[in-house]
């Protein structure tokens, strides 16, 4: 308002008013009249206004107004449709509010009414709008455009009137605003309750009235971003997920929220006690007074507001289920208060704890008078009593969404334990137990078994739960387990030995019911009641199931013992199949029958005696299912949570596994009793088990996995048991020691697995090989503990030591601080292959090298390290290389030969008569030949010495000869094989990479498979890659990674019906999801994959979703995988892992023949480009690394592998396929899959198929071949010596140092492809009907790589709880980034605290490891982890900001990975719950999820059992390993153990992420605060500064003090002249000795905040840290050297430092706050002058500089916002003259 108007208003205030009646007369006296008349009354009706809602006066009834409006008000509230109506809800608020205003404003009793404090916020309100949403001059006359006005006199009559309802229309929304605020949660229903005694009323009055308890802004009346006055108000309920209830305590989500905020800002201090502390601040606060003052008038006094306020809390925090929600709602308050007596209780016991003798007697007078003092507990603690608790909550509420009618009954049970623990108990009895008549009716039986298998999820993770708090906890929890044993054990031997869909065992049902009444109440296996119990069942079964399959049966002659397996003897009489066999290895052929003894022959086979078709094969079955039931009840029951049970237990688990003792040793000297027990359990074993060397090495694991000692012992024991019958029969005891040694050598890779450090690894393998040689060296008997131990000790450690010589000399990436630990590692190796007693530890390294690395990594190791290899098997390193190509039989060899002596001089007429009398098709023929001449021509380049080359006679012969051959149809290609001139690194040249060398051998052989292909066949691809790849430019190559939602719609759009048009959009981040029938939204939901809201109601769409843009694929051409970097197996498509591996080598191969040929067409078709020069290299590096993928996919070495290729071409020549209709140029992605599908069935998947036997004969081809047939280093290494038998000492015995395959879930899944393939035979239909097979497992085995990292989930979440607690707010962005995880771990003095962070850093560090391939490719919340960021591995030298979660730079890499390890569960649960039709469970919040909601398993503790479990395996010198799966009993167990019940995974809007120190005081926070506190400028900011200039720690610290005292003010405000130093040792408990904080007030804090900001920053730019971490980088833009001339003459006109520090706090205040690019308004000010905005800001109120000189023209104009970090720095630097 300039001077004129101020003149004419204060001459309009000084005219007296006119009435009504001239304003009519004055009507038609124009324009000019008209408007100052308007002024006039504008004035002074706003005035009046003002005064009279102040005041009491009678001038204007301001409580007529409030009444008049209160119709209006109450019609703009919204109620959202509840159980009671919203219509009867609006009267009814109606009704109550007229009653309680119809006394006016007069006080009761000197107490406020509700009209008064109405009448207060309704000021305070107007005051807030006229100060924050209109301008000076609008405040004071903002009735000038309405009231006032001649329209609106005109319409109302009269300007009393007139202002009546313009004040009605203003004072509406806010008093609506006022009522929806106090509304909430029916609060008003308070003052009306009869049960609400006088000092509810005061203190619902008392709350309303004071702003600092109920904070309400004007702005909370406006629109989000508009800021419109809503012409609507919803009145809101904060019951659990939107719940309506009634509270009982005023305001109590007041109360909620703000002990919520004071507890969050309490726990941001690790130092000091969270509740003391919001205790405290809560008690310091208006809201404590005013409760305070309540309680002191209460009749039962605080506990009186406590039982009020834990009712509400319930309904707040506990989502109810049941259809009784009252009763629900009391067993869940009645819980949290028996929660909070536990909780007084503990704290009454550790007090007791510290007292003295002599007050006992007063303690526990005490204690009986403070029975129920846990009443008066505090609000903090029934929050942090709540936390602990919330989990158990959970659980009960899953239990009650299980079993509803659960509530009913809980409510008549009268049991003081934790309510989850109590509805547990109650559910296994009256629900989940099973009657007699449910087991032995298959239907009703089976629905039984599908309440378990619902329950389970749930049951486990509360037996989890499950603290010892008291023993009367222990005691129900122990019966609740017992319980839930007896059931999964029936449920266990249902489906293992009684399915349904098994006809003859049908009959079998009427056991289940004797288990479940033999195994009785206390069914506990790790006692061993439990298990003589399951023996004693397993006799009565094992005799029913022998007459069931072979008729009534006499018992055996031989064993006394319910007949095996009967035969029939030639004299009629039967016993025991494996009886036979034991009489005839005696040498013992008569009959044993008494009176009988007749002779039969020794290789006499028996007759079965059967009573049934098949009846021995049903039996054998029949024992296998027997194995299955047997092993999951031991790993599920006996040895859960990894605690030992029993010893007895124990010791006949150890009998199982030894099958001891045999006929006729049960008198054992001295141990008679001992071994008729043991007789008794090998007669189980023996009679219901099937006792394979599967089930005896699963035992045998589990037991060393919890109790090496007592294996040891009872293996002492069995041994020397056994030293007297060695010499006659040692068979079974070299069987056991052969089992003994692969248990312990497994027993010890686990071990090596839980090592922290390589380092560990290493010295773990180091100590085990010096003591084995120790043991070694003793004098012992022939067999014994300690030997067999060793012996696997030292296969371990020479395991570990060829693995470690292969990374230090070889693969060279060992790090050069482990060099001295491999060295010691290599010593203690070698000492033990040194000495000349032992053999077979040298040879077992030799063959660990050679089987695993291949035989040329075994002989350059030689060459390093000569020992190795002893001087008998060496061999000339060229000499030595294996024929790979003897693989294509006799004729191969034959002209081998030929070449041979061609090359030697001799002449060429045996060699053309052998190629023309060539039995074999032309094009075999050809390839033959050329394979012969490259092997002995082209090969003998690689000699240094030239003698031993191919002479240049010999060549140019050779070459003349290919010429004139009509074998060679391909001339120049034969001459170029002749020359050694294929181009590239098919040249052979000496001093070769020997995997340079081998892949050569593999391309040539592919190339010369071209080279007889014809163009249209299926080979017609590789032909057109490697001859003319400019043909295949555009062209989908296989194998390569591709967008599959165009699929998605493909697949969609066929289902269609007549109708529909269904349309795809995008969740706010990103995941697509597709709304069916007319394609808009009419419903809303979530995001199966990240829980975000996603479509809509009423047709219209969520505001941040949005549609997907038709016909849009990413997919693109040609080849795009980049680097050649490792790459674990990984499915494309229809393929497996494995078959997708072996096409993508063919693939490289063609294109690097390709390059050979045409480079420039092959560089088109890489993405990302790759330089021209390096496109061969690149594509022979990914060759490499394709060897190494299928090395990975299939378990066999690197040698095998490139033998297997050999095969597979080899397999391919011979069997040329032509194959109509396919697209050979691949454009398409649908073409690509038809050829992949086409080409893996006729090709790949027969070569996959019997892989391991196919590579065994082809190694026994090469060890025959009479080039090495007498090489003994090859007959060593593929174990073609004959097997000796034992003799002298078991160390010596060979078949313990024969090389193992170990099981792994590599050779699991090739397993399993090879059985699909073996399944599909070709043939289309049952292609797809071994598709079908075994989804979920082939599901899972595609994505195990990643699904392990799942379980470290809660790892993770409680690592950012921990990190959060010690760094929030503590710690800038800059300092995280530069601070490494070590640095951070080495500031933290507590070892048990170090320790804990550093294990769960590891977690971190595996799941990150596991799956950041696949990161850069998931976006969430909006963003997306950059690529770079993912190639980071995690280690303790890594960034500490990775760790921390944050939405900007490395903590996307924290929060990215707990988003995807969510989606991960999330979508393989949903193609989970597709393929078997399960309803998934609701879903979890991340932070609730337990390991049992999870898809959670540890691949040795957890997988290893049920895959041997589920496998038979044997070991067999010149076969090789042969393992089988029963793929459909492990699919069904991983379902039941891991995927079954599992939950989808949420992640709430209140994720947790760091607050760093430069985002928590921002400018948002101190508005806050300027709320609650007014602030005021620092009276000496010059002395702080002086004193705090040179001292970073101190700034840093008090930094940190004033973060936390920010985060209380906010939230409890306090008096503004109140001592800084006061308020944070009283009322926070924060110790302060810095002298500079004395003279501070609230009143100051942001000033002294932005001080100690502005010289943090300084100090940071000092060092040359980032000062301003946080600040958009458009801001950061540089100057340009004509603008420093400027700014360094403007600047010699400015005091420097106030400038500074004006130019910080407009950067930190107002530049830096993001802004909503959605907003109306928003613009981007990086183009604003600087200079503007620095004037504009230092006009605000907020700012406390001024700068007169930045008013003239001396600063220049044309410095834009976006220089103004770069603008600081200069004005800061001291060079900037």
């Amino acid at each position: 308002m300039n001077e004129e108007e101020e003149e004419e208003e204060q001459r309009d205030e000084e005219e007296p008013m006119d009435t009504e009646e001239q304003i009519r007369e004055t009507a038609s006296e124009g324009a000019d009249t008209i408007a100052r008349l308007q002024r006039k009354r504008a004035l002074e009706g706003a005035r009046f206004v003002r005064e009279k809602l102040e005041s009491d006066s009678s001038l204007l009834d301001v409580d007529g107004i409030i009444r008049s409006c209160l119709h209006g008000a109450t019609a703009m509230l919204k109620d959202a449709v509840r159980e009671d109506g919203a219509t009867l809800r609006k009267a009814h608020r109606l009704q109550l509010l007229l009653k309680h205003l119809q006394g006016g404003g007069a006080d009761r009793g000197g107490k406020p009414n509700l009209m008064t404090v109405i009448r207060r916020r309704l000021t305070l309100l107007l005051k807030d709008k006229e100060e924050t949403a209109m301008t000076a001059a609008m405040a004071s006359r903002w009735l000038s455009n309405d009231a006032a006005s001649f329209e609106a006199i005109c319409r109302a009559g009269t300007f009393r009137r007139a202002l009546w309802q313009y004040l009605e229309t203003r004072v509406t929304p806010l008093l609506a605003g006022i009522i929806a605020f106090a509304d909430t949660n029916d609060n008003l229903d308070i003052l009306e309750d009869d049960a609400s005694d006088d000092w509810v009323v005061s203190m619902w009055l008392d709350m309303l009235s004071d702003t600092n308890i109920t904070l309400l802004k004007y702005k909370d009346l406006q629109t989000a971003t508009q800021r419109k006055e809503l012409t609507e108000f919803e009145v809101k309920t904060t019951g659990a997920y939107g719940r309506f209830f009634q509270g009982q305590l005023p305001f109590s989500w007041v109360i909620k929220e703000q002990t919520d905020h004071l507890i969050y800002v309490a726990n941001q201090d690790a130092q000091r006690d969270a509740r003391s502390m919001a205790e405290n601040a809560l008690n310091a606060s208006a809201l404590g007074k005013v409760l305070e003052r309540a309680a002191s008038v209460a009749e039962g006094g605080r506990r009186s507001i406590i039982s009020r306020y834990i009712a509400d809390f319930a309904q707040m925090v506990y989502r109810c289920y049941s259809e009784n929600p009252d009763a629900e709602y009391k067993l869940v308050i009645e819980d949290i208060v028996y929660a909070l007596r536990c909780s007084f209780l503990q704290q009454q016991q550790r007090r007791s704890v510290s007292r003295t003798d002599e007050d006992e007697e007063e303690d526990e007078e005490a204690t009986f008078v403070d029975e129920s003092s846990y009443l008066d507990s505090s609000f903090p603690h029934i929050h942090l009593v709540h936390e602990s608790i919330r989990r158990r909550l959970a659980l009960f509420s899953e239990l009650v969404q299980l079993w509803p009618e659960s509530v009913d009954r809980l409510a008549a049970v009268e049991m003081k334990m934790p309510l989850d623990l109590k509805c547990l108990l109650l559910m296994l009895e009256a629900w989940l137990i099973p009657t007699k008549p449910e087991l032995e009716n298959v239907n009703t039986r089976q629905k039984w078994i599908d309440k378990n298998r619902l329950a389970a999820p749930v049951v486990l993770r509360l037996l989890e739960s499950v603290a010892d708090v008291t023993p009367e906890h222990v005691y129900h929890r122990d019966k609740c387990r017992f319980f839930w044993n007896r059931i999964g054990a029936v449920q266990l031997f249902i489906e293992h030995v009684c399915p349904s869909d098994v006809a003859d065992i049908a009959r079998s049902i009427q056991w289940c019911w004797s288990l479940w009444t033999l195994l009785g109440d206390r069914t506990d296996f790790k006692a061993v009641q439990s298990f003589d119990k399951v023996e004693a069942f397993f006799h009565m079964c094992n005799k029913k199931a022998s007459e069931l399959f072979f008729g009534k049966q006499d018992n055996c002659p031989v064993c006394d013992k319910t007949v095996q397996f009967p035969v029939k003897l030639p004299c009629d009489h039967a016993i025991c199949r494996h009886c036979l066999v034991e009489l005839q290895e005696t040498n013992n052929c008569s009959c044993p029958k008494e009176q009988c003894y007749k002779k039969f022959p020794r290789d006499f086979k028996g007759k079965s005696v059967t009573a049934q078709k098949d009846g021995e094969e049903k039996f054998a079955l029949y024992k296998q299912q027997c194995n299955a039931f047997f092993m999951e009840v031991v790993s599920r029951f006996c040895f859960s949570d990894n605690i030992l049970p029993e010893e007895a237990v124990v010791r006949k688990l150890m009998a199982y596994v030894t099958r001891r003792p045999r006929r006729g040793e049960s008198q054992v000297p001295g141990r008679g009793a001992q071994a008729e027990a043991m007789l008794r359990t090998k007669k189980m074993f023996e009679e219901s088990l099937d006792p394979t060397p599967v089930v005896r090495s699963f035992l045998l694991q589990l037991l060393l996995q919890v109790d090496i000692e007592s294996v040891r012992k009872y293996l002492g024991e069995y041994f020397e048991d056994t030293l007297g019958f060695l010499s006659s029969d040692p068979t079974q005891t070299v069987e056991l020691c052969i089992l003994c040694v692969q248990c312990f050598e497994d027993h010890h890779r686990r071990q090596s697995a839980l090592c922290d450090s390589e380092t560990r690894c290493i010295d773990f393998a180091t100590r085990l090989l010096r003591a084995s040689l120790d043991l070694l060296r003793r004098d012992q008997p022939a067999v014994n503990i300690g030997t067999v131990e060793a012996v696997a000790s030292v296969r371990f450690g020479l395991v570990e030591t060829a693995l470690w010589m292969h990374r230090l000399y070889i693969a060279g990436d060992v790090d050069r601080t482990l060099t001295t630990e491999v060295r010691r590692l290599i010593e203690a190796a070698r000492a033990i292959c040194d000495q000349d007693q032992f053999k077979w530890p040298r040879v077992y390294l030799m063959r660990q090298v050679a089987r695993r690395h291949g035989m040329d990594a075994l002989k350059r190791l030689s060459e390093f390290q000569s020992w190795i290899v002893p001087v008998y098997a060496r061999v000339n390193k060229n000499d030595a290389v294996p024929d790979c190509f003897v693989i294509c039989g006799d004729e191969y060899k034959k002209l081998r030969e030929l070449f041979a002596e061609v090359s030697i001089g001799k002449n060429l007429g045996p060699l053309e008569e052998a190629l023309k009398s060539l039995n074999c098709a032309p094009e075999v023929g050809e390839s033959v030949a050329l394979l012969a001449m490259y092997r002995e021509i082209t090969s003998a380049n690689v000699h240094e010495d030239a003698q031993r080359r191919p002479s240049a006679e010999a060549v140019n012969m050779l070459k003349e000869f290919c010429n004139t051959c009509p074998t060679f149809k391909n001339k120049a290609f034969a001459r170029a094989v002749a020359g050694n001139s294929l181009g590239g690194n098919l040249c052979v040249k000496p001093r070769r990479v020997a995997i340079d060398r081998d892949v050569s051998e593999v391309v040539t052989h592919f190339k010369i498979l071209l080279m007889n292909s014809p163009n249209n066949g299926l080979q017609g691809l590789w032909v057109e890659l490697a001859t003319a790849p400019q043909n295949m430019q555009n062209s989908f190559l296989p194998t390569m990674p591709q967008d599959d939602l165009d699929d998605i719609r493909t697949a969609i759009g066929q289902g269609i019906v007549a109708g529909e048009t269904p349309a795809f959009y995008q969740c706010k981040n990103g995941h697509p999801y597709v709304i069916g029938n007319c394609g808009r939204p009419v419903a809303a939901g979530t995001c199966l994959q990240c829980g975000a809201p996603v479509g809509g109601t009423a047709y219209r769409l969520q505001a941040d979703n949005q549609a997907l843009a038709a016909n849009v694929d990413n997919t693109r051409w040609g080849h795009i995988l980049g680097q050649p970097l490792k790459r674990a197996p990984v499915p494309e498509r229809q393929m497996s892992a494995a078959a997708t591996a072996v096409v993508r080598v063919l693939l490289h191969m063609s294109m690097y023949l390709g390059s050979l040929e045409n480079p420039q067409a092959i560089s088109q078709m890489l993405y990302p480009p790759v330089n021209f020069a390096e496109v061969s290299q690149f594509l022979w590096n990914h060759i490499i690394v394709d060897v190494d993928t299928i090395h990975n996919a299939v378990g066999h070495s690197r040698d095998d592998v490139l033998v297997f290729l050999h095969i597979l071409i080899d397999h391919m020549i011979h069997n040329a396929k032509q194959v109509a209709g396919l697209d050979l140029r691949l454009l398409t992605k649908q073409s690509r899959a038809q050829w992949e599908n086409t080409y893996v069935d006729a090709y790949i998947a027969q070569g996959l198929n019997g892989l391991d036997a196919k590579i065994q004969g082809a190694n026994n081809l090469m060890v025959n071949d009479n080039r090495l047939g007498n090489n003994p280093l090859l007959r060593t290494i593929f174990e073609s010596d004959a097997p000796s038998t034992f003799a002298g000492k078991i160390h010596e015995e060979p078949s313990l140092w024969r090389f193992r395959s170990h099981i792994t879930l590599e050779h699991l899944a090739h397993a399993l492809d090879e059985n699909l393939a073996q399944k599909r035979g070709g043939e289309q239909e049952q292609m797809k009907a071994g598709q079908k097979k075994f989804p979920i497992l082939r599901l899972f085995l595609k994505e195990e790589h990643q699904l392990r990292a799942i379980r470290m989930l809660p790892n993770i979440l409680h690592l950012h709880r921990l990190l959060l607690q010690r760094l929030n707010r503590c710690i800038d962005s800059s300092e995280a980034t530069t601070m490494t995880v070590n640095d951070f771990l080495s500031s933290i003095t507590d070892e048990n605290q170090r320790q804990e962070l550093l294990s769960l850093v590891n977690d971190f560090s595996y799941a990150w490891d596991c799956v950041r391939p696949s990161l850069p490719n998931h976006p969430f919340g909006g963003c997306t982890i950059p690529p770079e960021y993912a190639q980071e591995p995690l280690t303790t030298e890594s960034r500490l900001a990775m760790l921390l979660p944050s939405l900007r730079g490395w903590g996307l890499c924290s929060v990215g990975l707990v988003y995807y390890l969510q989606e991960l569960q999330n979508n393989f649960l949903e193609n989970y719950s597709i393929e078997f039709k399960q309803i998934l469970q609701a879903r979890v919040d991340i932070y609730d999820a337990s390991h049992a909601h999870l898809v959670s398993y540890h691949p040795v503790h957890d997988l290893q059992p049920i895959i041997l479990a589920n496998c038979n395996y044997s070991l067999e010198v010149g076969k090789g390993t042969t393992i089988e799966y029963n793929f459909g009993s492990m699919e069904r167990q991983l379902v039941e153990r891991f995927i079954r019940g599992r939950p989808r995974l949420g992640i709430g809007s209140q994720m947790a992420f760091i607050k760093y120190r430069e985002d928590f005081t921002n400018a948002s926070m101190f508005d806050q605060l300027r709320n609650r506190i007014p602030q005021e400028p620092l009276p000496s900011p010059a002395d702080l500064e002086r004193d705090l200039k040179h001292k970073p720690t101190e700034v840093t610290d008090l930094l940190a003090s004033i973060d936390i005292a920010v985060g209380f003010l906010v939230s409890i405000g306090g008096d503004p002249e109140m001592k800084l130093t006061r308020f944070m040792s009283d009322t926070l408990k924060m110790k302060q000795t810095q002298t500079v904080l004395f003279s501070c007030r609230l009143k100051h804090v942001e000033s002294l905040w932005l001080m100690l900001s502005y010289l943090r920053a300084r100090m940071q730019a000092s060092y040359g840290h980032e000062a301003f971490e946080k600040v958009d980088e458009k801001y950061r833009e540089p100057i340009p050297e004509d603008m420093q001339k400027k700014l360094h003459l403007a600047f010699q006109h400015v005091q420097m430092n106030m400038f500074l520090i004006l130019l910080y706090e407009c950067i930190i205040f107002k530049i830096s706050v993001k802004q909503n690019t959605n907003d109306e308004d928003y613009a981007d000010n990086s183009e604003y002058s600087l200079k503007d905005v620095l004037v504009l800001y230092m006009s605000d109120s907020k700012s406390n500089c001024s700068i007169p000189a930045l008013e003239d023209d001396r600063f220049p104009a044309d410095v834009k916002v976006k220089h103004c970090i770069a603008t600081w720095l200069y004005a800061l630097s001291p060079n900037r003259r």
